[in-house]
């Protein structure tokens, strides 16, 4: 009979009872699935057997974010670009594993600290001149706040992804874009615990993004490299800018860009057409962050080390 061990809910500390399970244990994809829960906390513990597997999954999955940082959260899920996948989204964001509720944490501190373009300048993502840019920041193809140029941009890329003949439910929501007027334009694709995507050069996709006309993409290696997401990136930042400086970002952990997988994304980013006005750029964690906790507050440096993105 599968025993699933007893575990300390990460809220109250307090034990989460073991279960025994007869028969095979489903997997758990949200907070009603778990079979271990800390019912006061709304914190579940997904059917992993082994301790160092287990996802905590949050009833309400605001809760898998500081306190601080909720105001807007629900919003910008609901408004995200993919309208397909807006309820799983929202469900996935209680996750403990979450890249969209790292994001969300991260970019939204530093852009209402005042800090983001000081990060960006710090990771060589930008440079001094742009510093005098008030920029324009939209998660996952959603404006975060009620200004008009947000709500321009979005409408832009629905634009743009209508003409790339995207399904209309289901248009590519860029993790992170940060506009800087005549400054240019930047996309970040963020990476948390996962690795880049890794899509087979059958895929269906990837007609749609080949040819596009003002790209000179060496297409063979770049569907080689799998980089799926990143390509479609590529093309829409390009198209975005229309003419303004371009960047694309691959933001994660150091190990993304080693090994394997560094190999797969070097064979991608030496496929493309850039150029002094059009970049890509590979960003740990660490050189982002390392302006924004200068003087960050207790509840967002905790999360960022509880995350692993600082030591």
């Amino acid at each position: 009979m599968p025993q699933l061990p007893s575990l300390i809910c990460p809220s109250c500390h307090l034990p989460i009872a073991g279960v025994e399970s007869a028969g095979k244990v489903p997997v758990a994809t949200q907070f009603d699935d778990c079979l271990r829960r800390c019912e006061p906390c709304g914190i579940g513990a997904s059917n992993a057997s082994d301790r160092g597997a287990v996802t905590f999954i949050h009833r309400d999955p605001l809760g898998n974010i500081p306190v601080e940082s909720r105001e807007g959260a629900s919003e910008a899920l609901a408004q995200a670009l993919n309208i397909r996948n807006r309820e799983s989204k929202r469900r996935r964001f209680g996750f403990s594993t979450s890249e969209d509720a790292v994001t969300w944490v991260v970019f939204m501190h530093l852009l209402r600290s005042g800090q983001l373009l000081g990060s960006l300048r710090q990771a060589g993502l930008i440079t001094d001149s742009a510093l005098m840019a008030t920029p324009t920041l939209l998660l996952w193809g959603a404006p975060v706040d009620a200004g008009a140029r947000g709500k321009e941009i979005q409408e832009r890329l629905r634009e743009l992804c209508a003409g790339l003949r995207e399904d209309p439910n289901s248009f590519s929501e860029p993790d992170v874009i940060v506009d800087f007027g005549e400054h240019g334009v930047m996309f970040i694709e963020v990476k948390h615990q996962s690795g880049n995507d890794l899509k087979p050069v059958d895929y269906a996709g990837w007609p749609r993004y080949a040819s596009v006309a003002p790209l000179a993409w060496r297409i063979d290696d770049v569907k080689g490299s799998g980089c799926y997401e990143l390509a479609r990136n590529w093309c829409l930042v390009r198209l975005l800018s229309d003419g303004r400086p371009a960047t694309l970002v691959n933001l994660g952990p150091s190990r993304l860009f080693g090994g394997a997988e560094g190999a797969r994304l070097d064979r991608f980013v030496t496929a493309l057409d850039t150029d002094d006005r059009s970049r890509f750029a590979k960003v740990a964690w660490s050189d982002l962050l390392t302006q924004g906790l200068a003087d960050a507050p207790g509840w967002f440096w905790r999360f960022c080390r509880e995350r692993g993105l600082i030591v």
